[in-house]
């Protein structure tokens, strides 16, 4: 009896334990840990100011849900988004968890994005690091941003 009791226990015990490891969330590769920046460039005002505005990402593995924070500043912009990252060696998703102050609105009360919905994806094309944009959009609202060469990795 105390063998059969054992056995089950050590089957029970394993599968706790594969059903934790694959409900892990993913984590994002060590090869993509750094900063990267992109400086969108939208021309100028009717007045003639620059629309110029930076896209900062920090990618630190191994903080779950909130390994990578997106700073985007500029003309008429100042937005902070938490985000989770995912992906191989060789590609890369950013979804969206929260915006900085930790909910789910923007500043104004407004959602944009609901959590997990992926912003753009990277991949790495030699020594150049390739953006494909999805929810999120430097081009603005109703325009597509064809998929290219935008950030580049900065340490």
């Amino acid at each position: 009896m105390t063998r059969r009791f054992g056995l089950r226990l050590m089957v029970s015990t394993g599968l706790v334990a594969g059903l934790m490891a694959a409900s892990a969330a993913p984590e994002v590769p060590g090869a993509w840990a750094g900063r990267y920046l992109y400086e969108h460039d939208g021309g100028r005002t009717v007045g003639g100011s620059p629309i110029v505005v930076t896209y900062d990402l920090d990618i630190a593995p191994g903080r779950a849900n909130r390994d990578c924070l997106l700073r985007i500043e500029g003309f008429q912009t100042d937005e902070t988004i938490v985000c989770k990252a995912s992906g191989t060696d060789e590609r890369l998703s950013v979804a969206f968890h929260t915006f900085g102050d930790g909910r789910t609105v923007n500043a104004y009360g407004t959602r944009l994005y609901d959590v997990g919905t992926n912003l753009f994806e990277m991949r790495r094309g030699g020594d150049i690091v390739l953006t494909k944009w999805r929810a999120l959009n430097p081009s603005g609202a109703g325009s597509a941003a064809p998929a290219g060469t935008y950030f580049t990795r900065k340490g």
